[in-house]
C-alpha cells in the first residue's frame, strides 16, 4: 500500500507502445489519514494516457466504512491544476464510483469529448476518513474503440419564451443525474411544468454538463446554473453557459480566491447566491463572510431546519446596509419531494434568462411555498404613486405614508399576514373576503418594509423581499 507522501512521485503509466484494439489497464493504491484530509481536502492522483485513446475509464473503490469514510470523484485532462483550469472535466462527488469518458459519451456528471493523450489526474475529496484512515484502489483503463461525434449542447432561445412583464413562477436549486438527483434534465422539466413552474435553474453540483441535453418543453425557460460545492458551504451561480463552463469549488468561504472567482462570475453576467447558509449537514452551511459578490441568499429550503436563522442573518445583512435579496428553493433532488417547495415569483419585463436575473437582482422577488399561488402585492402609496417590492421611496421625515398588502385567492382566505419593519413585526391583520390590509405610517426614520403571510392552518405561504424607505433628514 502506497503512502500519500510517496504517492507523489508515483506515476501509474502504461508502456510506450503503439496502441492496439485491446485496453491498456492499471492500478494504483493508497492510504489516506485524517491528517491528509486537513493538510489537502483534494488529492491529485496521476494517470498516463497513451496517444490513441478513445476511452477513459477509472474505477475508484474503498472501505466505506459504514459511512465514516466519503471518498469524492473528480477528473481533469492534460494541464494545470490552478484553480479555475479548463482541464476540468467533471466530478460525481460521492454519487458514484466509477467515470468513462469518450468523444460522444460520458458519465453523468462528466463531459464527453476527445481523450488528449498525457498525465492526467484523477482528483479525490476527502470528504470524511475514518480515524484509522482509508485505503483506496483506483483502476484505470484506456480503450481504442472507434470514436462517435461530439454532442453539441442544448440550442438556447434567440428570445424571450413570452413577452409581457408578470409575476413569472421559478425553482431556482435543481439537481439532475448528473449530481445527486435522479431524473435527467428532460424528465425534471416535465415535473417543474407540471408543478406550474416558467423558469428552471438546474444547479448540479460542481458541473453544469447538464447543457447537453435538450428539453421538449419550448415554453419553460431553462438556465444554466451550477451548486459551488466548496469544502465549507455551498453557494449557486446561475447564468453560467458555454462548453464546460463551471466555477471552481476547491476553495472555501473564508479564502479569498473563491471571493474572486465568485466576482468573476458575476462580471460575466452570473448571479450568485449562498445556499441554505444555516444547514445542519457537514460543510452544508455557509462557513465564512457572504461574499461581496452575492446578490441573493437562501432564506427557505427544506434541508436547512433552522430556518428563522437564515432569516435572521437575512435581516443583519439588510440592515447592514447589504441590499441582498431573499430566495426560496426546493432544493430538488427526487420524488416524493415537490418540486415547487419552495418557489420564487420573480417580477420580470418577460420570461427570459436576461430579465429573470435582472428582476431578481433588482429585488423583485416573493418567495412562495408552491408554484401556483399568485403572490401577495406589497405596496407603498403616495398620493397617486405607489412603490411595489425591491423599489425605494423618498419621503421627508415626518411624511405620512400608506402602506397595503393586497392577495387574492383562495389561499389567502383566513390567512394572516405581518408587515415586518427593520426585520421586526409592524402590524398584522387576518386577511377574509379579498380585504387587504392598510396602514399608515410616519417617515421618521430610513429603514425597510416586507410582508410575511401564513395559510390559515399557520404554514408558511410567502415572504416578500422589500420596499426600502429612504428618509430626507431635513
Amino acid at each position: 500500500m502506497t503512502s500519500t507522501t510517496a504517492l507523489l512521485g508515483l506515476l501509474v503509466s502504461v508502456a510506450a507502445q503503439p496502441p492496439s484494439s485491446a485496453p491498456d489497464r492499471w492500478t494504483v493504491q493508497v492510504h489516506y489519514t485524517p491528517q491528509d484530509r486537513e493538510t489537502g481536502r483534494y488529492q491529485y492522483v496521476p494517470v498516463d494516457v497513451p496517444a490513441g485513446a478513445t476511452r477513459l475509464t477509472i474505477d475508484l473503490r474503498y472501505d466505506r466504512g459504514g459511512g465514516a469514510n466519503v471518498v469524492d470523484l473528480g477528473l481533469f485532462e492534460p494541464g494545470p491544476l490552478d484553480l479555475g483550469t479548463p482541464a476540468f472535466r467533471g466530478w460525481s462527488g460521492g454519487e458514484r464510483a466509477g467515470v468513462t469518458i469518450t468523444p460522444s459519451f460520458a458519465t453523468p456528471g462528466y463531459w464527453p469529448g476527445p481523450i488528449p493523450a498525457g498525465r492526467w489526474h484523477v482528483m479525490l475529496g476527502l470528504y470524511k476518513v475514518a480515524d484509522a484512515g482509508v485505503d483506496v484502489e483506483l483502476r484505470a483503463e484506456a480503450g481504442y474503440e472507434p470514436a462517435g461525434p461530439v454532442p453539441a449542447l442544448f440550442a438556447r432561445p434567440r428570445g424571450p419564451l413570452r413577452r409581457g412583464a408578470a409575476w413569472y413562477s421559478g425553482g431556482l436549486h435543481l439537481h439532475t443525474a448528473h449530481s445527486d438527483g435522479t431524473l435527467n434534465a428532460v424528465s425534471l422539466a416535465r415535473r417543474a411544468r407540471e408543478a406550474g413552474l416558467d423558469f428552471i435553474a438546474i444547479t448540479d453540483h460542481n458541473n453544469t454538463v447538464h447543457q447537453l441535453e435538450p428539453l421538449e418543453d419550448d415554453g419553460l425557460l431553462r438556465i444554466v446554473g451550477e451548486e459551488v460545492t466548496t469544502p465549507g458551504g455551498h453557494v449557486n451561480v446561475i447564468g453560467l453557459g458555454g462548453a464546460r463552463d463551471y466555477v471552481d469549488f476547491r476553495a472555501g468561504p473564508a479564502d479569498p480566491r473563491l471571493a474572486a472567482l465568485l466576482q468573476a462570475a458575476a462580471e460575466r453576467g452570473a448571479l450568485v447566491a449562498v445556499n441554505h447558509p444555516t444547514a445542519d449537514c457537514l460543510g452544508c452551511d455557509w462557513g465564512g463572510p457572504v461574499p461581496p459578490a452575492a446578490h441573493a441568499i437562501e432564506i427557505v429550503n427544506p434541508g436547512q431546519p433552522k430556518q428563522q436563522q437564515a432569516i435572521d442573518l437575512w435581516d443583519r445583512l439588510l440592515r447592514e446596509g447589504r441590499r441582498i435579496v431573499a430566495v426560496g428553493t426546493a432544493d430538488w433532488h427526487r420524488a416524493p419531494a415537490p418540486i415547487d417547495t419552495a418557489s420564487v415569483r420573480v417580477w420580470a419585463d418577460e420570461l427570459s434568462t436576461p430579465a429573470i436575473l435582472r428582476g431578481i437582482r433588482e429585488g423583485r422577488v416573493v418567495v412562495m411555498a408552491d408554484g401556483r399561488t399568485p403572490p401577495p402585492e406589497l405596496r407603498v402609496r403616495l398620493g397617486s404613486v405607489a412603490a411595489a417590492v425591491g423599489d425605494t421611496v423618498k419621503l421627508r421625515r415626518g411624511q405620512r405614508y400608506g402602506v397595503e398588502v393586497a392577495a387574492r385567492g383562495a389561499a389567502y382566505e383566513g390567512a394572516r399576514v405581518a408587515l415586518m419593519w427593520d426585520g421586526a413585526p409592524a402590524g398584522q391583520a387576518v386577511l377574509t373576503g379579498g380585504a387587504p390590509l392598510r396602514l399608515t405610517r410616519r417617515a421618521d426614520r430610513a429603514g425597510y418594509l416586507r410582508a410575511h403571510v401564513w395559510r390559515k392552518d399557520g404554514q408558511p405561504l410567502a415572504i416578500t423581499n422589500p420596499i426600502w424607505i429612504a428618509v430626507d433628514p431635513r
